[in-house]
Protein backbone atom coordinates (compact mmCIF):
# COMPACT_ATOMS: atom_id res chain seq x y z
CA UNK A 1 0.00 0.00 0.00
CA UNK A 2 2.78 2.51 1.12
CA UNK A 3 4.91 1.02 -2.16
CA UNK A 4 1.63 2.18 -4.61
CA UNK A 5 1.46 5.38 -2.68
CA UNK A 6 4.85 6.28 -3.06
CA UNK A 7 4.51 5.86 -6.59
CA UNK A 8 1.43 7.37 -7.22
CA UNK A 9 3.10 10.34 -5.60
CA UNK A 10 6.09 10.00 -7.59
CA UNK A 11 4.27 10.13 -11.34
CA UNK A 12 2.28 12.78 -10.29
CA UNK A 13 5.71 15.14 -9.12
CA UNK A 14 6.60 14.32 -12.88
CA UNK A 15 3.10 14.91 -14.58
CA UNK A 16 3.27 18.24 -12.25
CA UNK A 17 7.11 18.94 -14.32
CA UNK A 18 5.88 17.84 -17.49
CA UNK A 19 2.66 19.82 -17.47
CA UNK A 20 5.39 23.19 -16.55
CA UNK A 21 7.87 22.17 -19.41
CA UNK A 22 4.77 21.73 -21.71
CA UNK A 23 3.65 25.25 -20.81
CA UNK A 24 7.00 26.82 -21.23
CA UNK A 25 7.21 24.64 -24.02
CA UNK A 26 4.34 26.23 -25.88
CA UNK A 27 4.52 30.01 -24.11
CA UNK A 28 7.62 30.19 -25.76
CA UNK A 29 6.82 28.16 -29.21
CA UNK A 30 3.76 30.52 -29.74
CA UNK A 31 5.89 33.55 -28.81
CA UNK A 32 8.31 32.00 -31.76
CA UNK A 33 6.08 31.55 -34.50
CA UNK A 34 3.69 34.87 -33.48
CA UNK A 35 7.83 36.32 -34.61
CA UNK A 36 8.11 34.88 -37.22
CA UNK A 37 4.54 35.48 -38.74
CA UNK A 38 5.30 39.18 -38.01
CA UNK A 39 8.59 39.15 -40.02
CA UNK A 40 6.62 37.54 -42.81
CA UNK A 41 4.32 39.86 -42.58
CA UNK A 42 6.62 42.82 -42.69
CA UNK A 43 9.31 41.40 -44.90
CA UNK A 44 6.92 40.68 -48.38
CA UNK A 45 10.33 38.87 -50.10
CA UNK A 46 10.30 36.18 -47.39
CA UNK A 47 7.77 34.30 -49.37
CA UNK A 48 9.93 33.58 -52.35
CA UNK A 49 12.40 31.96 -49.81
CA UNK A 50 9.78 29.32 -49.21
CA UNK A 51 10.97 26.67 -51.90
CA UNK A 52 14.70 27.31 -49.97
CA UNK A 53 12.97 27.07 -46.65
CA UNK A 54 11.44 23.98 -47.64
CA UNK A 55 14.80 22.74 -48.97
CA UNK A 56 16.43 23.06 -45.67
CA UNK A 57 14.17 21.46 -43.96
CA UNK A 58 14.11 18.25 -45.89
CA UNK A 59 17.71 18.05 -46.06
CA UNK A 60 17.85 18.51 -42.20
CA UNK A 61 15.46 16.03 -41.76
CA UNK A 62 16.92 13.81 -44.29
CA UNK A 63 19.89 13.56 -43.03
CA UNK A 64 19.51 14.01 -39.13
CA UNK A 65 16.09 13.11 -38.61
CA UNK A 66 15.45 9.33 -38.28
CA UNK A 67 12.61 8.19 -36.44
CA UNK A 68 11.32 11.85 -36.07
CA UNK A 69 10.26 12.16 -39.37
CA UNK A 70 7.07 10.46 -37.96
CA UNK A 71 6.36 13.05 -35.81
CA UNK A 72 3.31 12.99 -33.53
CA UNK A 73 2.84 9.40 -34.74
CA UNK A 74 5.83 8.04 -32.67
CA UNK A 75 5.02 9.94 -30.15
CA UNK A 76 1.79 7.90 -29.89
CA UNK A 77 3.27 4.31 -30.61
CA UNK A 78 5.35 4.83 -27.84
CA UNK A 79 2.51 5.24 -25.78
CA UNK A 80 1.29 1.91 -26.95
CA UNK A 81 4.64 0.46 -26.48
CA UNK A 82 7.09 2.32 -25.05
CA UNK A 83 10.56 0.78 -26.71
CA UNK A 84 13.58 3.23 -27.54
CA UNK A 85 12.13 6.39 -26.60
CA UNK A 86 11.07 9.82 -27.88
CA UNK A 87 14.89 11.35 -29.50
CA UNK A 88 16.01 14.21 -27.51
CA UNK A 89 17.04 15.76 -31.41
CA UNK A 90 13.40 15.82 -32.00
CA UNK A 91 13.09 18.57 -29.91
CA UNK A 92 15.30 21.35 -31.72
CA UNK A 93 14.80 19.77 -34.74
CA UNK A 94 11.12 20.03 -34.65
CA UNK A 95 11.36 23.89 -33.57
CA UNK A 96 13.74 25.20 -36.12
CA UNK A 97 11.97 23.47 -39.13
CA UNK A 98 8.42 25.10 -37.72
CA UNK A 99 9.84 28.12 -37.26
CA UNK A 100 11.14 28.08 -40.82
CA UNK A 101 8.17 26.69 -42.29
CA UNK A 102 5.80 29.56 -40.61
CA UNK A 103 8.62 32.47 -41.41
CA UNK A 104 8.75 31.39 -44.89
CA UNK A 105 4.36 30.79 -45.31
CA UNK A 106 3.98 27.49 -45.43
CA UNK A 107 0.05 26.48 -44.35
CA UNK A 108 0.97 24.70 -41.41
CA UNK A 109 0.49 24.34 -37.40
CA UNK A 110 1.72 24.67 -34.14
CA UNK A 111 -0.08 21.99 -31.80
CA UNK A 112 2.32 18.96 -33.70
CA UNK A 113 5.70 20.33 -32.60
CA UNK A 114 4.26 21.53 -29.19
CA UNK A 115 3.38 17.99 -28.46
CA UNK A 116 6.85 16.80 -30.23
CA UNK A 117 8.87 19.14 -28.39
CA UNK A 118 7.43 18.54 -25.01
CA UNK A 119 7.45 14.92 -25.52
CA UNK A 120 11.01 14.74 -26.71
CA UNK A 121 12.04 16.89 -23.63
CA UNK A 122 10.19 14.82 -20.80
CA UNK A 123 10.97 11.69 -22.00
CA UNK A 124 14.70 12.63 -22.52
CA UNK A 125 14.49 13.89 -18.67
CA UNK A 126 12.78 10.55 -17.48
CA UNK A 127 14.55 8.51 -19.59
CA UNK A 128 17.92 8.63 -17.38
CA UNK A 129 15.98 7.73 -14.47
CA UNK A 130 15.39 3.89 -16.03
CA UNK A 131 11.31 4.31 -15.79
CA UNK A 132 8.78 1.72 -15.82
CA UNK A 133 6.89 1.33 -19.20
CA UNK A 134 3.91 2.32 -17.53
CA UNK A 135 5.80 5.51 -15.82
CA UNK A 136 6.78 6.42 -19.34
CA UNK A 137 3.41 5.90 -20.82
CA UNK A 138 1.81 8.58 -18.13
CA UNK A 139 4.78 11.24 -19.16
CA UNK A 140 4.12 10.45 -22.65
CA UNK A 141 0.38 10.87 -21.94
CA UNK A 142 0.77 13.69 -20.10
CA UNK A 143 3.12 16.05 -22.50
CA UNK A 144 0.65 15.41 -25.14
CA UNK A 145 -2.00 16.63 -22.97
CA UNK A 146 0.06 19.90 -22.08
CA UNK A 147 0.98 20.67 -25.24
CA UNK A 148 -2.17 20.28 -26.54
CA UNK A 149 -4.15 21.83 -23.97
CA UNK A 150 -1.73 24.88 -23.37
CA UNK A 151 -1.30 25.79 -27.03
CA UNK A 152 -5.10 26.37 -27.26
CA UNK A 153 -5.67 26.89 -23.94
CA UNK A 154 -8.80 23.91 -23.25
CA UNK A 155 -7.00 21.88 -20.53
CA UNK A 156 -9.93 19.54 -20.06
CA UNK A 157 -10.12 18.67 -23.86
CA UNK A 158 -6.50 18.57 -23.89
CA UNK A 159 -6.69 15.83 -21.63
CA UNK A 160 -9.07 13.85 -23.29
CA UNK A 161 -7.56 14.34 -26.72
CA UNK A 162 -4.22 12.25 -25.03
CA UNK A 163 -6.36 9.34 -24.48
CA UNK A 164 -9.02 9.37 -26.83
CA UNK A 165 -6.26 9.81 -29.61
CA UNK A 166 -4.54 6.55 -29.40
CA UNK A 167 -7.70 4.38 -29.87
CA UNK A 168 -10.21 4.89 -32.12
CA UNK A 169 -13.88 4.89 -30.20
CA UNK A 170 -12.90 3.00 -27.16
CA UNK A 171 -10.85 5.35 -25.13
CA UNK A 172 -9.36 4.23 -21.97
CA UNK A 173 -9.61 7.03 -19.23
CA UNK A 174 -7.77 5.55 -16.27
CA UNK A 175 -4.76 8.04 -16.96
CA UNK A 176 -7.15 11.06 -17.23
CA UNK A 177 -6.21 12.02 -13.66
CA UNK A 178 -2.47 12.04 -14.64
CA UNK A 179 -3.75 13.96 -18.30
CA UNK A 180 -5.44 16.62 -16.39
CA UNK A 181 -2.85 17.55 -13.89
CA UNK A 182 -0.37 18.33 -17.11
CA UNK A 183 -3.08 19.76 -19.24
CA UNK A 184 -4.06 22.06 -16.17
CA UNK A 185 -0.92 23.24 -14.92
CA UNK A 186 0.98 24.15 -18.81
CA UNK A 187 -2.37 25.74 -19.71
CA UNK A 188 -2.02 28.07 -16.41
CA UNK A 189 2.20 28.91 -17.08
CA UNK A 190 0.55 30.06 -20.63
CA UNK A 191 -2.17 32.25 -18.93
CA UNK A 192 0.26 33.73 -16.48
CA UNK A 193 3.07 34.48 -19.47
CA UNK A 194 -0.01 36.56 -20.96
CA UNK A 195 0.54 34.25 -24.34
CA UNK A 196 -2.57 35.13 -26.39
CA UNK A 197 -4.17 32.42 -28.59
CA UNK A 198 -6.69 32.48 -31.17
CA UNK A 199 -9.57 34.77 -30.79
CA UNK A 200 -12.79 32.27 -30.44
CA UNK A 201 -15.89 34.53 -29.71
CA UNK A 202 -18.92 33.24 -27.11
CA UNK A 203 -21.71 32.55 -29.33
CA UNK A 204 -25.02 33.63 -28.23
CA UNK A 205 -28.11 31.27 -27.24
CA UNK A 206 -28.97 28.77 -29.47
CA UNK A 207 -32.29 28.05 -29.97
CA UNK A 208 -32.96 23.86 -30.87
CA UNK A 209 -35.53 24.25 -33.57
CA UNK A 210 -36.71 23.03 -36.87
CA UNK A 211 -34.52 25.75 -38.30
CA UNK A 212 -31.76 24.95 -37.22
CA UNK A 213 -31.84 21.11 -37.07
CA UNK A 214 -33.26 20.46 -40.48
CA UNK A 215 -29.66 22.04 -41.57
CA UNK A 216 -26.92 20.06 -39.28
CA UNK A 217 -27.52 16.75 -41.38
CA UNK A 218 -26.75 18.64 -44.33
CA UNK A 219 -24.01 20.64 -42.40
CA UNK A 220 -22.76 17.48 -40.92
CA UNK A 221 -22.04 15.51 -44.09
CA UNK A 222 -20.07 18.85 -45.66
CA UNK A 223 -17.91 18.73 -42.59
CA UNK A 224 -17.47 14.55 -42.48
CA UNK A 225 -16.73 14.81 -46.29
CA UNK A 226 -14.02 18.17 -45.85
CA UNK A 227 -12.20 15.68 -42.86
CA UNK A 228 -11.94 12.86 -45.56
CA UNK A 229 -11.02 14.69 -48.08
CA UNK A 230 -8.27 16.73 -45.82
CA UNK A 231 -6.97 13.00 -45.08
CA UNK A 232 -6.68 10.97 -48.55
CA UNK A 233 -5.47 14.21 -50.64
CA UNK A 234 -2.85 14.71 -47.81
CA UNK A 235 -1.65 10.89 -48.02
CA UNK A 236 -1.98 10.96 -52.22
CA UNK A 237 0.65 14.18 -52.30
CA UNK A 238 3.09 12.79 -49.81
CA UNK A 239 2.97 9.15 -51.42
CA UNK A 240 3.31 11.03 -54.96
CA UNK A 241 6.13 13.08 -53.79
CA UNK A 242 7.67 10.19 -52.07
CA UNK A 243 7.51 7.55 -55.86
CA UNK A 244 8.43 10.42 -57.91
CA UNK A 245 10.92 11.93 -56.37
CA UNK A 246 13.67 10.20 -54.22
CA UNK A 247 15.80 12.69 -52.72
CA UNK A 248 13.46 13.59 -49.78
CA UNK A 249 14.74 17.43 -49.82
CA UNK A 250 13.71 18.38 -53.03
CA UNK A 251 9.79 17.49 -51.83
CA UNK A 252 9.25 20.39 -49.67
CA UNK A 253 11.10 22.72 -52.43
CA UNK A 254 8.73 21.49 -55.22
CA UNK A 255 6.20 22.07 -52.64
CA UNK A 256 7.23 25.64 -51.80
CA UNK A 257 6.97 26.05 -55.73
CA UNK A 258 3.22 24.88 -55.68
CA UNK A 259 2.23 26.94 -52.87
CA UNK A 260 3.68 29.72 -54.47
CA UNK A 261 1.62 29.35 -57.72
CA UNK A 262 -1.33 28.95 -55.36
CA UNK A 263 -0.62 32.47 -53.82
CA UNK A 264 -0.59 33.94 -57.80
CA UNK A 265 -3.35 32.17 -58.44
CA UNK A 266 -5.41 33.30 -55.23
CA UNK A 267 -4.15 36.80 -55.84
CA UNK A 268 -3.99 36.96 -51.76
CA UNK A 269 -1.65 35.77 -49.60
CA UNK A 270 -4.24 35.73 -46.57
CA UNK A 271 -4.07 31.47 -47.20
CA UNK A 272 -0.39 31.46 -45.68
CA UNK A 273 1.25 30.64 -42.41
CA UNK A 274 -1.91 29.85 -39.69
CA UNK A 275 -4.37 32.36 -41.16
CA UNK A 276 -5.81 33.36 -37.91
CA UNK A 277 -7.16 36.53 -38.94
CA UNK A 278 -9.57 34.96 -41.69
CA UNK A 279 -10.61 32.67 -39.19
CA UNK A 280 -11.18 34.87 -36.63
CA UNK A 281 -13.34 36.81 -39.31
CA UNK A 282 -15.39 33.67 -39.96
CA UNK A 283 -16.06 32.78 -36.55
CA UNK A 284 -17.39 36.40 -35.47
CA UNK A 285 -19.80 35.72 -38.92
CA UNK A 286 -18.28 39.13 -40.10
CA UNK A 287 -19.00 40.05 -43.68
CA UNK A 288 -15.96 39.62 -46.38
CA UNK A 289 -15.10 36.46 -46.53
CA UNK A 290 -14.44 35.03 -49.85
CA UNK A 291 -16.55 32.59 -50.93
CA UNK A 292 -13.61 30.69 -52.23
CA UNK A 293 -11.73 31.12 -49.06
CA UNK A 294 -11.88 27.26 -47.24
CA UNK A 295 -11.06 25.76 -50.89
CA UNK A 296 -7.88 28.04 -50.85
CA UNK A 297 -7.08 27.20 -47.18
CA UNK A 298 -7.48 23.40 -48.16
CA UNK A 299 -5.14 23.41 -51.20
CA UNK A 300 -3.03 25.51 -49.15
CA UNK A 301 -2.86 23.17 -46.41
CA UNK A 302 -2.83 19.49 -47.89
CA UNK A 303 0.46 20.94 -50.48
CA UNK A 304 1.90 22.40 -47.46
CA UNK A 305 1.48 19.56 -45.09
CA UNK A 306 1.68 16.65 -48.39
CA UNK A 307 5.53 17.69 -49.54
CA UNK A 308 6.90 17.51 -45.88
CA UNK A 309 6.61 21.13 -44.46
CA UNK A 310 6.37 21.10 -40.33
CA UNK A 311 4.39 22.33 -37.95
CA UNK A 312 1.48 20.22 -37.23
CA UNK A 313 -2.31 19.83 -38.82
CA UNK A 314 -4.41 20.54 -35.71
CA UNK A 315 -4.92 24.63 -36.27
CA UNK A 316 -4.97 24.19 -39.75
CA UNK A 317 -7.96 21.50 -39.93
CA UNK A 318 -9.81 23.67 -37.27
CA UNK A 319 -9.56 26.88 -39.65
CA UNK A 320 -10.38 24.91 -42.32
CA UNK A 321 -13.46 23.49 -40.62
CA UNK A 322 -14.64 27.14 -39.82
CA UNK A 323 -14.31 28.56 -43.08
CA UNK A 324 -15.86 25.48 -44.24
CA UNK A 325 -18.86 26.08 -41.72
CA UNK A 326 -18.88 29.51 -42.40
CA UNK A 327 -19.49 29.25 -46.09
CA UNK A 328 -22.28 26.56 -45.20
CA UNK A 329 -23.81 28.32 -43.24
CA UNK A 330 -24.25 31.43 -45.88
CA UNK A 331 -25.03 28.95 -48.38
CA UNK A 332 -27.94 27.36 -45.97
CA UNK A 333 -29.06 31.21 -44.86
CA UNK A 334 -27.70 30.25 -41.54
CA UNK A 335 -25.86 31.72 -38.76
CA UNK A 336 -22.43 32.47 -40.18
CA UNK A 337 -20.95 32.46 -36.98
CA UNK A 338 -22.57 29.26 -35.34
CA UNK A 339 -21.80 27.55 -38.24
CA UNK A 340 -18.27 28.14 -38.32
CA UNK A 341 -17.57 27.20 -35.09
CA UNK A 342 -19.73 24.10 -35.32
CA UNK A 343 -17.25 23.53 -38.40
CA UNK A 344 -13.66 24.35 -36.76
CA UNK A 345 -14.67 21.70 -34.29
CA UNK A 346 -16.71 18.90 -36.63
CA UNK A 347 -14.18 18.84 -39.38
CA UNK A 348 -11.91 17.73 -36.47
CA UNK A 349 -14.12 15.34 -34.62
CA UNK A 350 -14.15 13.58 -37.70
CA UNK A 351 -10.55 14.05 -39.01
CA UNK A 352 -8.99 12.88 -35.91
CA UNK A 353 -11.75 10.81 -34.53
CA UNK A 354 -11.91 12.43 -31.00
CA UNK A 355 -15.53 13.27 -30.68
CA UNK A 356 -14.96 14.07 -26.81
CA UNK A 357 -12.52 16.02 -27.28
CA UNK A 358 -14.01 18.24 -29.78
CA UNK A 359 -17.05 18.80 -27.88
CA UNK A 360 -14.78 19.93 -24.95
CA UNK A 361 -13.17 22.40 -27.38
CA UNK A 362 -16.16 23.90 -27.98
CA UNK A 363 -17.33 23.91 -24.49
CA UNK A 364 -14.17 25.37 -23.79
CA UNK A 365 -13.79 28.10 -26.75
CA UNK A 366 -17.03 28.85 -27.28
CA UNK A 367 -18.95 28.61 -24.42
CA UNK A 368 -21.74 26.35 -23.44
CA UNK A 369 -24.85 27.96 -25.40
CA UNK A 370 -24.41 26.27 -28.34
CA UNK A 371 -23.19 22.91 -26.70
CA UNK A 372 -26.17 20.96 -28.20
CA UNK A 373 -25.76 21.39 -31.34
CA UNK A 374 -21.62 21.16 -31.07
CA UNK A 375 -22.02 18.00 -29.38
CA UNK A 376 -24.61 16.30 -32.06
CA UNK A 377 -21.86 17.19 -34.97
CA UNK A 378 -18.80 16.12 -33.29
CA UNK A 379 -20.75 12.90 -32.57
CA UNK A 380 -22.29 12.46 -36.15
CA UNK A 381 -19.13 13.30 -37.98
CA UNK A 382 -17.19 10.90 -36.10
CA UNK A 383 -19.63 8.44 -36.87
CA UNK A 384 -19.28 9.17 -41.00
CA UNK A 385 -15.91 9.64 -41.37
CA UNK A 386 -14.99 5.66 -40.40
CA UNK A 387 -11.50 4.53 -39.56
CA UNK A 388 -9.68 7.27 -41.74
CA UNK A 389 -7.30 9.92 -39.72
CA UNK A 390 -5.10 12.00 -39.47
CA UNK A 391 -2.85 9.99 -37.11
CA UNK A 392 -1.46 6.56 -38.39
CA UNK A 393 -0.51 5.45 -35.01
CA UNK A 394 -4.21 6.04 -33.96
CA UNK A 395 -4.95 2.39 -33.19
CA UNK A 396 -8.70 0.92 -34.23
Amino acid sequence: MLRRSLATLRCGVLVVLVGIVGGLVSAFFIGSLNWATTARLNHDWLIWLMPIGGFLVGLAYNYFGGSITAGNNLVLDEIHEPSAGVPSRMAPMVYGASVMSHIVGASVGREGAAVQITASLTDTLVHRSNPTANTRRIVLVSAVAAGFGAMFGVPVAGAIFALEVLQRGRPKFALLGYALLASFVGDRIVRALDVHHLVTPSTPKVSIDFALLWRLPIAVGVFALTAIAFIKLTHVIKDAMASKIRWAPLRPFIGGLFVLGLVLAAGTRSYLGLSTDIAEVALTGAVGLSALACVWKFFFTTISLGTGFIGGEVLPVFIIGALVGAQTGRVLDASVALFAMLGFVGVFSAAANTPIACIFIGWELFGSNALVPIAIVCLSTYAISGSTSIYSAQRP
